[in-house]
């Protein structure tokens, strides 16, 4: 039967996981601070090097922004599954009364928190050092910017679980590859259009794709059609809970659970 609070205090108790393993890990303060600000700060010094005009900064710093919202918020759900596998504690976590949806929710709201927290240092540090205003366009476009970036790192941390499920610790390597081949085909730092067409057409069916033009169409570089950006991300966050039921099913069957925690 479905309680209410029986379900709220499962995704308390995600949320709360997330927050013990970051809190005793003194290396994610660099994933917070540091790797953002190295960064932001590189880019930003490469486009004034160039003397590249206020537009074109612009355009690239909101890539590099929107970059490592992602890299923190996606990590934060990949790690749900990562530290489990790294502690030999997998099953442990199977043997509670919780889904995947639990887990991924919990500590999706987590790696909101922390996102937040990065996106204020950057827009902070990109007005002080380059003049960069990410605020120019209002309030609501950036939190729909935002919200359209929260629930593409969701689909990202949530893929990763599944290749931990499906393929042990060789898939670990997936919490870092697909950030970066999204970086090529997306957009961060140049527009889908000098791609190849083939790549172009996949760029298409990311939802990233879309809200980074969404938040570029404020500095002069077209328009960006945000609808198409969340209903990608929607169905892509609801086919990978679907999906991530399915492949914890799949690895209680193939014994995979008990492998990665022994």
């Amino acid at each position: 039967m479905f309680s209410l609070s029986i379900e709220s205090g499962r995704f308390a108790a995600s949320f709360y996981k997330s927050w013990i393993m970051a809190k005793r890990n003194f290396f994610t303060i660099f994933e917070v601070i540091f790797w953002p600000f190295i960064g932001l700060m590189s880019i930003g010094l490469m486009a004034t090097f160039f003397s590249m005009d206020e537009n074109m900064i612009s355009f690239i710093l909101i890539g590099a922004i929107a970059l490592s919202i992602i890299q923190v918020c996606q990590i934060d759900i990949a790690y749900v599954m990562l530290f489990d596998m790294w502690s030999k504690s997998i099953k442990h976590t199977f043997i509670s009364p919780v889904r995947g949806y639990h887990l991924i929710i919990g500590s999706l709201v987590f790696g909101i928190l922390r996102s937040i927290t990065v996106f204020i240092i950057l827009i902070v540090i990109s007005f002080y050092s380059f003049g960069f205003n990410f605020l120019i366009a209002g309030v609501t476009p950036v939190l729909l910017f935002l919200a359209g970036i929260f629930l593409t790192s969701a689909s990202i941390g949530i893929l990763v679980c599944i290749s931990i499920l499906m393929f042990g610790q060789r898939a670990e390597v997936a919490a870092w590859t697909i950030t970066g081949i999204m970086m090529f085909i997306c957009g961060i730092y140049y527009p889908v259009s000098v791609l190849p067409a083939a790549v172009q057409m996949i760029a298409r069916a990311i939802p990233l794709t879309y809200f980074l033009e969404y938040m570029r169409s404020f500095y002069g570089f077209g328009e960006g059609d945000i609808f198409i950006g969340f209903a990608l991300a929607i169905f892509y966050f609801a086919v990978g809970l679907i999906a991530l039921d399915r492949a914890i099913i799949k690895a209680r069957c193939s014994g995979i659970l008990l492998r990665l925690s022994e």
